[in-house]
């Protein structure tokens, strides 16, 4: 249940609203800082997206995409150019979506929810790198990320779901 459903003040919403962009933005820079090289382009587990699945659980999906808006904005500016940040984005937008559908209207789990989130960035990257190489013989290549969405979407999740365990009950009071 979303912790603005409660009585609460506007000032307690904003401190979390902060609370949570800083944790996206450390842990954004933490796997940017993180070489991952396993021999596929564009692979990272997706830290900043624990922040994400939390906030869609205690949150409103309105303070969530913007909290992730603004994420995005400043990660793109201090660790991005253009066409990543483009893809970054596409990637973004399908993912979040799908997040939110699967949160707020299906109810699914943070751990389902984040395997969905997983495939659906993965999904949503592969077609914007398409479009932008004007290739779409790169498509070709989906069916592998979305088995590493699926694998970094589990891990995320599990994690996610420990910290929401934890957390909720100090929150949501």
């Amino acid at each position: 249940m979303s912790i603005e459903n409660y009585k609460t003040n506007n000032t307690r919403l904003y401190a979390l609203s902060i609370i949570a962009l800083s944790l996206s933005l450390i842990l954004g820079y933490v796997e940017a800082m993180i070489p991952i090289n396993v021999g596929i382009i564009g692979i990272k587990l997706g830290l900043s997206n624990i922040v994400t699945l939390i906030s869609l659980k205690i949150l409103t999906v309105r303070r969530t995409l913007i909290i992730n808006i603004l994420r995005l904005i400043i990660l793109g500016i201090l660790f991005s150019n253009l066409v990543r940040f483009i893809i970054s984005l596409s990637g973004f937008a399908l993912s979040f979506i799908a997040m939110a559908f699967a949160t707020k209207q299906l109810n699914f789990s943070i751990i389902t929810t984040s395997i969905v989130g997983g495939v659906m960035h993965n999904i949503g990257q592969v077609i914007a790198v398409s479009f932008i190489t004007k290739n779409i013989s790169v498509i070709n290549i989906i069916y592998l990320y979305i088995v590493i969405g699926i694998i970094s979407g589990l891990i995320i999740g599990i994690i996610s779901n420990t910290c929401y365990k934890s957390i909720s009950k100090v929150i949501i009071e």
